[in-house]
């Protein structure tokens, strides 16, 4: 249903600890940065192709402290490349599921456009309190 898996993301507190200690412990080479501004969201990838690791922050503290609570780091969703993202929302919307963007503020009703693909997350109340990341890469 969901596609092939394309990266786990982890939320953290530190952005610059959390890189290190992440280099230091698997060492993976760093894939990628992450800078998306709009949602006061910065980060890396880490590994190559399937099955990479985001290591990201909030710089918000009113949306990064109900995410992380009293914990330093955290497993925040899990991403999934798809061929058709519309369908697959539909699907999971008659289901019950809601959507949102990184930030989870707001709902959406339309995938989001980010680096070229399209994008949409599910509000994990509405998905068995889990985040799920769906990602419809570009047209090649």
């Amino acid at each position: 249903m969901f596609g092939e898996f394309d990266h786990v993301g982890y939320l953290v507190r530190d952005l610059d600890v959390a890189l290190a200690q992440a280099q230091e412990a698997f060492a993976l080479p760093l894939a990628r940065t992450l800078d998306l501004p709009q949602f006061a969201i910065t980060g890396a990838f880490f590994g190559e192709g399937s099955g990479t690791l985001e290591i990201f922050t909030i710089a918000n503290e009113e949306l990064l402290g109900p995410r992380l609570g009293a914990d330093q780091r955290r497993i925040d969703h899990v991403a999934f490349r798809v061929a058709d993202l519309d369908s697959l929302a539909a699907t999971l919307r008659a289901a019950g599921a809601r959507f949102s963007g990184p930030d989870r503020v707001g709902e959406l009703s339309e995938p989001l456009e980010l680096g070229g693909a399209r994008h949409l997350w599910t509000l994990p109340p509405s998905t068995a309190g889990l985040a799920i990341q769906l990602i419809e890469p570009p047209a090649r």
